[in-house]
């Protein structure tokens, strides 16, 4: 099978360095092979670990030329349109070729439209990464078949679930949003976190596939962290309480915005950058909890998604 990367940061890195590990361990993968990476500065044909590319070319232009099995996208998010991965997906996709992505901004702004150019390919998009990197949330959900789900909830960004942790523990906002920069908790500008934009994306992402709706980022309100002040973390915490950004979703509401949470509230005692997810369905409720971020959990993600592919599983 054949590999197309695009994007070389530190997830496509991880997951190149993970790919090799695992490939002398797993049969299945042992036939895996990584043909060409795409980034902004160009196409480098074949795999290699330091990324030096042999022609400067755009990614449509790459697909025609690497032919692809599947492109994997491990690029940054454009929440402006989307490209230009979008361009990318539409193109494979069209050409039965499979879609894997860490990148949620093509699957928040256009979910349906890719989703119904692979189902009428033949194409499949794997995407666990998008959503609580490699702690299984998307793909828990391939694995419980004939169950709907009627209510999503969540704490989906680290972020911010780690400045509210540390303002909890004395912190005011601005010393624990400097200690998340220097942990690498959070990028240089971390709008995105703050405001509650990332997990609204993220949360389009679940609504979509897990309650097969079709929404778009946008089409609800989300709001963010800012502005909770010390006094007010003071305040409910003297009361036994927390304040976390929760990502909820039922038949009739869609929202992120902070809640208060009680000691008897499972999501009460997710900390730091932990993430943690609970999904109701008709049969039964799970909650699951893990990293949400980071390189390596960002690779694990995509990683199980080529295998559940190469199994028929995706």
């Amino acid at each position: 099978m054949r590999l197309l990367l695009i994007g070389y940061g530190n997830v496509g890195r991880a997951f190149r360095k993970l790919l090799k590990e695992k490939s002398e361990k797993y049969p299945i993968l042992q036939n895996i092979k990584i043909e060409g990476i795409i980034t902004r500065r160009g196409l480098m044909i074949g795999d290699k670990e330091n990324f030096n590319p042999d022609k400067k070319t755009t990614i449509l232009e790459a697909i025609d030329e690497i032919q692809p099995d599947v492109i994997v996208d491990m690029s940054s998010p454009n929440y402006k349109d989307g490209e230009p991965s979008v361009s990318a997906y539409v193109k494979a996709l069209s050409n039965g070729i499979h879609v894997i992505t860490t990148n949620k901004a093509p699957l928040a702004l256009k979910f349906r439209e890719l989703m119904e150019i692979a189902e009428s390919k033949g194409a499949k998009i794997g995407f666990q990464g998008t959503v609580m990197s490699g702690t299984p949330s998307i793909n828990l959900f391939r694995v419980q078949p004939v169950a709907e789900v009627f209510r999503i909830r969540g704490i989906l960004n680290g972020t911010t679930n780690y400045i509210l942790s540390r303002m909890y523990e004395g912190l005011n906002f601005e010393e624990a949003l400097n200690e998340a920069k220097e942990k690498g908790y959070a990028e240089e500008d971390p709008t995105l976190d703050l405001n509650g934009f990332d997990a609204a994306a993220k949360l389009t992402i679940l609504v979509n596939f897990m309650m097969n709706r079709s929404i778009r980022l946008g089409d609800f309100k989300f709001k963010g962290i800012e502005g909770i002040s010390s006094d007010e973390i003071r305040r409910i915490k003297s009361e036994g309480k927390k304040i976390k950004l929760i990502a909820y979703a039922d038949n009739y509401t869609i929202e992120v915005s902070p809640k208060v949470l009680s000691s008897q509230d499972p999501l009460f005692y997710i900390d730091g950058v932990e993430n943690a997810l609970e999904i109701e369905n008709e049969i039964q409720r799970i909650i699951i909890r893990g990293p949400g971020a980071g390189p390596i959990n960002a690779a694990y993600g995509a990683l199980t998604d080529l295998v559940l592919l190469l199994k028929g599983c995706l």
